[in-house]
This record gives structure tokens, sequence and C-alpha cells, in this order.
């Protein structure tokens, strides 16, 4: 049986940051508050509420940008990762 961990690294080595993100951002050991602020941000970016972020002054691609780092910090420190933000995706191209 396959981890939660699993499942979400899995999505977002296969390029679906937004189903790996509704994932990470439940987490609640591992990271730290603002860490957790920053996946929820951005899976709700990609979700749908990018406007109300935005209109609250939040700027959702540096905060995409944020969690793809966060993650690949975490989870995939041996790999370096490259966000290419797209109008409503963030593509995840590994070297």
């Amino acid at each position: 049986m396959r981890t939660k961990t699993e499942k979400a690294i899995n999505l977002f080595e296969s390029g679906c940051l937004k189903e790996a993100l509704s994932i990470f951002r439940t987490f609640r050991i591992g990271f730290t508050k603002e860490e957790r602020r920053t996946l929820q941000i951005a899976s709700e970016s990609l979700a749908g509420n990018e406007n109300f972020y935005q209109q609250i002054g939040i700027d959702t691609d540096s905060m995409i940008s944020k969690s793809v780092e966060i993650i690949t910090e975490k989870y995939l420190s041996n790999e370096k990762v490259q966000c290419k933000i797209g109008r409503k995706a963030c593509y995840i191209i590994t070297n």
C-alpha cells in the first residue's frame, strides 16, 4: 500500500502540481507554519481562487514557485526542479 507521501511525491514528479499540493497542504508535521501557509495558498490558487489572493495583495505565482522549492527541498533534495508557471499550472521539469 502506498503512503500519502508517496502518492504526493509521484504526482509532483509527474507534473501534477495541483493534485500534489492538495495532498501536501494537509501535512502538519515536517513543515513550518509559514511553509504550510505557502502550500495552502499555492494549492488554492491552482484550484481556482487565484483572483482572491491577488485582490488581497498576494503574489500567487511567487507562492506557487515557493511551494515547488519547499517540496523539492523536503522530498527531492538530490534533484533539481525548475518551475515554469503557465496561466493555471506549474510544469515541473527535472534535470
